[in-house]
């Protein structure tokens, strides 16, 4: 289209609307692509300015998963996945709501293949939660926050200054 409106201009026009097509033309092509353009700028300075949880690889494995004092849960993801994009911002919400009952990692499948061998059932769209060495629940699939902490809630130690029968049930 813009080449359209250029190709319109005559330099020799005499009458001055028809000069003025391809100017008006230029800037209605400019007022749609600049907030466009700036909408992806933005979006991706957003994207690489949040918080992101730690990521565990094939030599931080045992230290950081197997050998933790607190619960871990491990979000085994692709970069390539959609699916894994949503599931990240539900395991962050709920790593930063239970900090204190949990630790939460990322897990690159693709770069880490030693840690995805020991636990074959790791794969695209996994949660998954380690207590002492053992792989205690798992999730295929998208699910919120307050689902995956409904279902690891036996599993996880009791908040601090909550009786152990109380336990937490809303994410915030």
């Amino acid at each position: 289209m813009i080449l359209l409106s250029m190709q319109q201009f005559d330099p020799t026009a005499t009458n001055p609307n028809e000069a003025n097509e391809w100017f008006y033309g230029l800037w209605i092509w400019l007022a749609i692509l600049l907030p466009m353009a700036l909408a992806i700028v933005l979006a991706a300075a957003k994207r690489t300015q949040k918080a992101e949880l730690p990521h565990v690889t094939d030599m931080t494995w045992k230290l950081d998963v197997l050998e933790a004092e607190l619960p871990v849960l491990v979000h085994a993801y692709h970069k390539w996945s959609i699916g894994d994009r949503v599931i990240e911002a539900q395991v962050e919400k709920l790593a930063a709501n239970q900090q204190e009952r949990l630790t939460a990692f990322w897990l690159d499948i693709e770069s880490n293949p030693d840690a995805v061998g020991t636990y074959p059932t790791l794969g695209e769209k996994c949660v998954a939660l380690f207590v002492k060495e053992k792989l205690v629940w798992q999730a295929q699939g998208v699910h919120d926050a307050e689902t995956i902490l409904r279902e690891i809630e036996p599993f996880l130690p009791a908040p601090s200054g909550v009786a152990a029968d109380e336990g937490t049930d809303k994410i915030e």
